[in-house]
């Protein structure tokens, strides 16, 4: 029983082995071009983004009529939101991109309201 259990650990949770991957690598990229902090929020969008594609993918390969297969929105969203916070810190100006997040984080808590009346029964 226990074997079963470690098995359904891994089938569970090795996808997100993506994420500490992704910082490791930002943080790399970043210290090698003098932007440590901006390089680790990037590689953890990337490490996101690649847990929310592998998710998806496995999904549609075990397709079965008890599963629904589809992309898991909030990773690739998540990702995506790390992604321009790390370059918004590095390019744009600094009075601009603080109204960027605020935007975002708006508009992902509309979409988990949505998201929830449409899976209440």
């Amino acid at each position: 029983m226990a074997e079963d259990e470690r098995m359904e650990h891994r089938k569970r949770h090795g996808r997100y082995g993506f994420i500490p991957a992704g910082v490791l690598i930002g943080l790399g990229v970043g210290l090698l071009a003098g932007y440590p902090g901006p390089g680790v929020l990037i590689g953890l969008g990337i490490g996101f983004i690649a847990t929310g594609l592998v998710d998806a993918v496995k999904k549609t390969q075990e397709a079965a009529a008890s599963q629904q297969g589809g992309m898991n929105v909030a990773m690739l969203l998540l990702g995506v939101f790390m992604i321009l916070i790390g370059i918004g810190i590095v390019w744009m100006p600094e009075a601009l991109w603080p109204y960027a997040v605020a935007g975002f984080l708006i508009l992902l808590g509309i979409w988990f309201l949505v998201r929830g009346f449409y899976r209440s029964p």
